[in-house]
C-alpha cells in the first residue's frame, strides 16, 4: 500500500459510536504495518516533507493515552511509528519538541476541518482579538471550518492533545489561535467528555502558556467564562469525578493568573466565589467517593490563596471534611484515599485560620478519633496507606493541641477512658498526661 494511503486509511479507521473488538484488532493489525508501507514507496525519499508532517499527526492520534482506541499496545507501534518520521523531520526523538510551524500544519490539516469556527455573533470581544491578531491567513476569524465532525471523528482530538504537549513553552502564544478555539469548542460543549478532553487542553495551556499574555490579552477571561459550567458534578458515564477535579484545576489557575493582589477586593471575592461553588457542589456529590476526593482536594488551595479570609467558611467547610472521615476507612482504598485527602485539607484549613478552626476542635477530634479507630480494624491490616493516615491523624490532632490544648485535652481523656488500648498515643500526647 501506498504510504499516504496507508496512514489516511488509518485515520479514517477511528469512527463514532465506538469500533466493535474485530474493528480495534484492524486498527492494531494495520499499525504495524508502518514500516511496510513506508518501504512500499521505493525509497523513503520520495515522501515528502508535508507527508512526513501528515504522518506524523495521524500516528500521534494512536500514541495518545485516554482515548478508547488508543490502547497500550497501539501507543507503543504508534510511538515507534512517529520514532521513524520525527527521525526523517530531523527532529529529536528523546522530546519530539514540535517547531511552530509543524504544529500548525498538524492543526490545519488534522483539527480545523473538524470544528465549528468561533467567529459569528456569539464571538466576544477577547475571541475576536485573539483570532484576528494571530497573524495567520490575513488576520481573518474564521480559521476553523463551520464543521463539528469532531463528534464523530474524534481522533483530531488526541492528535491536537499530543501536539499541545510537545510545542515548546514560548511558541504557545504565538500558535494560541490554533489552539483557543478547541479548547472553547470543547469545554463549552454539552458532552462530559467532550469538556474533560477540552479541561486538559486547557490546563496545558494555561500551565505553560506566558501568564502575563494570557492575562493581558483576555484569553484568560475568555477561559474562565467557557469553564465556569465545568465546576459541577454529574453523574454522567462517570465524569463526574473527574470533570470536577479539571474544572477546579483549571478555574484555580485562572483565578492565579487573573488576579494578583492579595489586597484587590476583586481578589478576595473571586477565591470566595471558587469556595462556595465547593460548598454548593458538595450537596449533590452524596456518597461518591471519588467525587469526594476530587471536590475536597480543592479547599487545600483556597486556604492558601485566601488565608484567614477562609473563615467565611469555615463553618461549612469543616462540616464537609469531618463528614468525610466518618465513613470506615477500612472499607475499600479509594474510601482511605478520601481520608488522606480530608486530612491534608485540615491541616490546610487550621493552618490558614488558627483562632477560628479552634472553635471546632472537639468536632474535629471526634472525626478524626473516626478515622483512627478504623485504622486499626482488622480489616485495614493489609492496606497500603493506613500508616500514613496515622500519621495524618497525629499531624492534625497536633495543630489542635496548639491552638486549643484544654478542649483537646478533655475530648482525648473521654476517649482513652472508654478505650485506652486504641488512644494510649493520643493520651500522651495531651497536656495533662504530662502532669498528672
Amino acid at each position: 500500500m501506498e504510504y499516504e494511503a496507508y496512514y489516511t486509511s488509518l485515520w479514517d479507521q477511528v469512527q463514532r459510536p465506538n469500533e466493535d473488538e474485530r474493528g480495534y484488532d484492524e486498527m492494531h493489525t494495520k499499525l504495524t504495518q508502518f514500516s511496510a508501507a513506508i518501504g512500499s514507496s521505493n525509497n523513503a525519499k520520495e515522501i515528502t516533507r508535508e507527508q512526513w508532517i501528515d504522518s506524523l499527526a495521524v500516528a500521534a492520534s494512536y500514541a495518545a493515552p485516554g482515548f478508547e482506541w488508543a490502547s497500550s499496545e497501539n501507543r507503543v507501534l504508534a510511538d515507534r511509528w512517529i520514532a521513524e518520521i520525527l527521525t526523517h523531520l530531523d527532529i529529536n526523538t528523546s522530546d519530539a519538541t514540535l517547531t511552530p510551524e509543524i504544529f500548525q500544519t498538524i492543526c490545519t490539516k488534522r483539527v480545523k476541518p473538524y470544528f465549528g469556527s468561533r467567529s459569528g455573533a456569539s464571538q466576544t470581544s477577547q475571541q475576536s482579538y485573539v483570532l484576528m491578531n494571530s497573524g495567520i491567513g490575513g488576520g481573518s476569524k474564521s480559521l476553523f471550518s463551520n464543521s463539528d465532525r469532531w463528534r464523530k471523528q474524534p481522533q483530531c482530538i488526541a492528535t491536537f492533545t499530543w501536539a499541545l504537549h510537545r510545542i515548546r513553552d514560548k511558541d504557545i502564544a504565538g500558535s494560541i489561535s490554533y489552539i483557543l478555539p478547541v479548547i472553547l469548542a470543547l469545554v463549552e460543549d454539552y458532552e462530559s467528555q467532550a469538556k474533560v478532553w477540552g479541561l486538559r487542553a486547557a490546563l496545558i495551556l494555561l500551565d505553560r502558556g506566558d501568564a502575563e499574555f494570557l492575562r493581558k490579552s483576555g484569553i484568560a477571561s475568555v477561559v474562565e467564562k467557557s469553564t465556569r459550567d465545568c465546576l459541577v458534578f454529574t453523574s454522567e458515564l462517570g465524569f463526574g469525578a473527574e470533570l470536577l477535579k479539571l474544572g477546579f484545576g483549571c478555574a484555580i489557575r485562572l483565578a492565579k493568573i487573573m488576579y494578583l493582589q492579595r489586597d484587590d477586593a476583586k481578589y478576595t471575592a473571586h477565591w470566595w466565589k471558587l469556595t462556595e461553588r465547593v460548598v454548593t457542589d458538595n450537596m449533590y456529590i452524596m456518597d461518591n467517593v471519588a467525587a469526594n476526593s476530587a471536590l475536597c482536594e480543592q479547599i487545600a488551595p483556597m486556604c492558601e490563596a485566601l488565608g484567614p479570609a477562609i473563615a467565611r467558611y469555615l463553618r461549612p467547610l469543616v462540616g464537609i471534611l469531618t463528614r468525610n472521615l466518618q465513613s470506615p476507612i477500612y472499607l475499600s482504598p479509594p474510601i482511605c484515599q478520601l481520608h488522606l485527602v480530608a486530612m491534608k485539607q485540615l491541616e490546610a484549613l487550621i493552618l490558614a485560620c488558627p483562632q477560628r478552626a479552634s472553635l471546632y476542635s472537639a468536632e474535629i477530634v471526634g472525626a478524626l478519633a473516626f478515622s483512627w479507630s478504623g485504622t486499626h480494624h482488622k480489616q485495614s491490616s493489609g492496606m497500603s496507606n493506613i500508616a500514613q493516615a496515622q500519621e495524618l491523624v497525629l499531624g492534625v490532632l497536633r495543630q489542635l493541641i496548639q491552638i486549643s490544648p484544654d478542649d483537646v485535652d478533655t475530648a482525648v481523656t473521654r476517649l482513652y477512658d472508654a478505650r485506652p488500648d486504641t488512644f494510649s498515643e493520643w493520651r500522651e500526647m495531651v497536656p495533662s498526661s504530662k502532669h498528672p
